[in-house]
């Protein structure tokens, strides 16, 4: 019984321990480090804050078109009431002037005021703007997804290359370290001189300093990438091991118009200057509106308006009637305005042709930097192959004596510069698949 309590307890220790080692650390994927980045990055969430703040603006808006309701209170002591001079006849002195208080000491009131647009073209239009606004904001919202996505998934490629750089090289030095025992046992046997053994020390140290120029690069480049992810730098970031996935080619998009999120953007500010045009021609029709008011007031001699003075008194006042309100003249400031609103439109349908031929050009661009990108990449395969099979026979020559230690560090060094080029092509084959998705549009949903 004892042994299996002991037991139980060493496992639920072990398992606590495995928990908080592992706790530090996260091990993503491409669609993963996606997915965190959009739901964690500092840019997009304040871009989406923005989105909050624009549905607040309509929101606003809107209420301009909603019945306007004031209530108000008055509570007057009058400490000098006004005097109104009469003539001496009224109050029984003839030929003189007389004065006479008006009013009691104290008023008070408590009123209740309704004003309820009935027409008001600026008013409609505004709400078509702020409705137009809220498209805008959410378009803003996308365009910083696609900025920030970019940026992740070209630091994600560029670890992922950096990685299989690193693997090289460290291979390629255990090899040297290899030969480098052969060597000193040769050395010792006077099968070889001193200057060849040496020569294999160098291309371990200057294989050492390219990792460890490698690593630290590497380190920084994760680092850049947990901020774009929004990710504590505490964090160990593991990337998936996608080696293999990394020659699968994306399926080339054609481009279509309403993807292009720059081209939308310029497309609601065009609309927007529109409604702004609208708006200030809407300065010359009436205004019409509703509006009723009721009030309560009181009088008396008494502060407290005591039902006992019998100067006390209440009485009501209401209204109800409609407002009408036409501008005749303004000195041609709503032409003016509304001239600025058609030249500032004007000016974004210029911006749209040209970013929309910008679209085409970035498009072809990228095509042409993928298909160059691809024709690189076999070429350096080829170069690899062709590499390592030199390598493989200078070995094998070195091995059997049939050649010295230059011949085969000649061979090694060109089969880690072609491979190195091999890496260096394969970014640039996903920089230009990442390059087509973003000048389609197609970015966000890739991932």
């Amino acid at each position: 019984m004892n042994q299996i309590f002991y037991k139980t307890i060493f496992i639920l220790l072990a398992l606590s321990v495995f928990r908080n080692s592992a706790a530090g650390q996260e091990i993503f994927s491409l669609p993963e480090v996606v997915a965190y980045t959009l739901e964690n990055n500092s840019e997009i969430k304040k871009s989406l804050i923005q989105e909050k703040i624009g549905y607040e603006v309509t929101k606003e808006v809107r209420s301009t078109a909603l019945p306007q309701v004031m209530a108000s209170g008055n509570y007057t002591n009058n400490l000098l009431l006004p005097v109104l001079v009469v003539p001496g006849e009224l109050t029984g002195n003839p030929g003189e002037v007389s004065t006479l208080e008006v009013g009691l000491d104290y008023n008070n009131s408590i009123a209740l005021s309704l004003n309820q647009p009935l027409f008001d073209k600026s008013v409609f239009t505004a709400l078509k703007a702020a409705r137009s606004s809220e498209e805008l904001y959410a378009l803003r919202v996308k365009k910083t997804k696609e900025e920030v996505v970019y940026r992740a998934v070209v630091l994600y490629y560029n670890v992922s290359i950096l990685d299989r750089n690193i693997d090289i090289l460290q291979s390629n030095l255990d090899q040297t370290n290899k030969l480098l025992e052969i060597s000193s046992v040769q050395l010792d046997q006077g099968f070889i001189k001193q200057v060849d053994h040496d020569r294999l020390k160098v291309s371990k140290m200057n294989l050492e300093i390219q990792l460890s120029d490698l690593s630290l690069t590497r380190k920084n480049t994760i680092k850049q990438l947990q901020l774009i992810m929004g990710m504590d730098q505490g964090t160990i970031l593991i990337l998936e091991n996608d080696e293999d996935k990394e020659v699968q080619l994306v399926d080339v998009p054609p481009m279509t118009n309403e993807n292009l999120t720059d081209l939308n953007l310029l497309n609601v500010q065009k609309r927007l200057y529109e409604l702004e045009k609208i708006n200030f021609q809407s300065g010359y029709f009436p205004k019409l509106s509703f509006f009723a008011n009721y009030a309560y007031n009181g009088i008396s001699n008494d502060a407290l308006f005591s039902g006992s003075d019998a100067t006390t008194n209440w009485y009501d006042v209401s209204s109800i009637g409609l407002s009408l309100k036409l501008s005749l003249f303004d000195g041609f400031r709503r032409s003016a305005q509304s001239m600025q609103s058609q030249l500032k439109k004007e000016q974004v349908e210029e911006s749209i042709e040209f970013t929309r031929e910008q679209y085409s050009v970035d498009y072809a661009n990228a095509q042409n930097k993928l298909n160059q990108s691809l024709s690189t990449l076999e070429t350096r395969k080829t170069s690899v192959d062709l590499a390592q099979k030199v390598y493989d026979l200078s070995q094998k020559s070195y091995e059997e004596g049939l050649s010295d230690l230059t011949d085969l560090l000649s061979a090694e060094t060109a089969l880690t510069t072609a491979q190195l080029n091999y890496s260096a092509a394969l970014l640039q084959v996903k920089i230009s698949e990442i390059e087509i998705l973003k000048s389609t549009g197609k970015l966000l949903e890739s991932y």
